[in-house]
């Protein structure tokens, strides 16, 4: 039985090209405030859309954590490139990001769905945390299973 390929596996598309087109779509859908931080960690892209504010983080992975989380599916994982699987991945990210932001904006403008309701997660609020970040942090109380 052979694992189910993820979205854009393999992709050779650069991150620079997938960022160009996520910039065309944003710009395509009325946004004219966008900006692009990167750092270590990863990436942000922030933009204004709608009078709302939204950041989407874009974790880099590392050769570390590619061999942490899939070392388990090779019988001689220290005989892997987990730098160049880490490349890779980045660039899976970032295509995957590229189809989520298409998806999402296209559905919100076709109106079949809210930009509240697809681009909440990402909402900025005071204070620089999104909505997302809050929520994982435990500041803010959510309905549970009573675990």
């Amino acid at each position: 039985m052979s694992a189910v390929r993820r979205y854009a596996e393999g992709t050779r598309v650069t991150v620079d090209s997938s960022r160009g087109e996520i910039t065309g779509i944003l710009a395509k859908h009325g946004v004219q405030k966008m900006g692009w931080m990167g750092s270590p960690e990863g990436d942000q892209l922030m933009f204004e859309l709608g009078g709302g504010s939204y950041r989407f983080d874009i974790l880099k992975p590392t050769a570390t954590s590619l061999r942490e989380r899939d070392g388990h599916e090779y019988t001689y994982p220290q005989n892997v490139d987990w730098e160049t699987k880490a490349d890779a991945e980045w660039r899976r990210r970032w295509r995957a990001n590229v189809l989520l932001l298409k998806a999402k904006l296209e559905f919100i403008q076709s109106g079949d769905t809210t930009l509240e309701r697809e681009l909440l997660p990402y909402r900025l609020l005071k204070g620089g945390q999104t909505v997302e970040s809050l929520i994982s942090a435990g500041g803010l109380p959510l309905l549970g299973s009573g675990k």
